[in-house]
């Protein structure tokens, strides 16, 4: 009997898109989500079977994944721990016989044993399963959704605590083009691939690009890191959630989010989607 692919994070940036993904490519995907019936209304087309699931609560695991075979992973990249939800989840794959997992992790996990993401490469490295991990670099996507797109409409401006910093970006699309791959060819197995755009840029380039893509001008405000945390929690987040985003920026700030990657190309074949490209593909969201 054919056997499903799980998608967890199913409704979030990456899983959205590999969802429809790999609907396109012909396989059964179950999407994972707290809440289904809400999930399957927002959707103009059954890409997949919205499935109960929720990371807090271990008793959907196993209904989840009865009949799965591969498993694309995701948990909470943006917490401290991670793995506190994660390991439980290993251990009903394990259970379950699952055959390949796919791990969303974070760029440069792998440099600090004591990160909640590492812990829990670890784990899935000692279970057993077949494993590819993903390390990608911030998404092209935050300057078209969220907080940051919400700057961009009211002020025609970025604010953000990097400085002249430069990133490597990636475009999210090719992450779920990498994650269908690992999923669907046993090629990847054992693999961590380090997912970056195809160049680093500072946020005046980002700003330029957004600026020529939508016909209006956008310009970059740099920002201290207190200032970003008090934009935060004006703009909703907690405490605690500001201070892990105002966190991520000391990491640019510090170079650690310049390096460039030749991973999307080597399992793609092709080149990493641009910033260029990207704003392009966007532009309509800053018009």
């Amino acid at each position: 009997m054919p056997q499903d692919v799980l998608v967890v994070g199913a409704t979030g940036t990456v899983g959205g898109a590999l969802v429809h993904r790999l609907a396109r490519e012909g396989y059964r995907v179950r999407a994972a989500t707290r809440d289904p019936a809400a999930a399957a209304a927002r959707q103009s087309q059954a890409a997949a079977r919205f499935v109960e699931f929720d990371l807090e609560r271990p008793g959907t695991f196993a209904p989840a994944l009865c009949g799965v075979s591969r498993v694309f992973l995701i948990a909470r990249p943006g917490d401290d721990d991670p793995d506190r939800v994660g390991v439980p989840l290993v251990d009903e794959m394990v259970r379950a016989g699952i055959r390949r997992v796919v791990n969303l992790s974070t760029m440069g996990a792998e440099t600090r044993e004591d990160f909640g993401l590492r812990r829990l490469e670890r784990y899935l490295e000692a279970s057993g399963l077949a494993f590819t991990h993903l390390r990608p670099n911030f998404f092209m996507q935050i300057f078209a959704g969220g907080p940051l797109l919400a700057d961009i409409r009211t002020s025609g401006a970025i604010h953000v605590p990097a400085a002249q910093a430069r990133l490597s970006f990636i475009d999210a699309r090719d992450i779920a083009e990498v994650a269908a791959a690992a999923l669907t060819s046993g090629r990847h197995e054992g693999c961590a691939y380090t997912l970056t755009g195809p160049e680093a840029i500072d946020h005046d380039a980002v700003a330029h690009a957004i600026s020529t893509a939508s016909g209006r001008e956008v310009r970059y405000v740099a920002i201290s890191e207190i200032e970003a945390h008090g934009a935060l929690e004006r703009a909703g987040l907690s405490v605690e959630r500001a201070d892990r985003l105002a966190g991520f920026y000391r990491m640019v700030r510090a170079g650690f989010c310049a390096p460039v990657s030749g991973d999307v190309e080597s399992v793609l074949g092709r080149p990493a989607t641009s910033f260029a490209q990207f704003a392009g593909d966007h532009a309509e969201c800053w018009r």
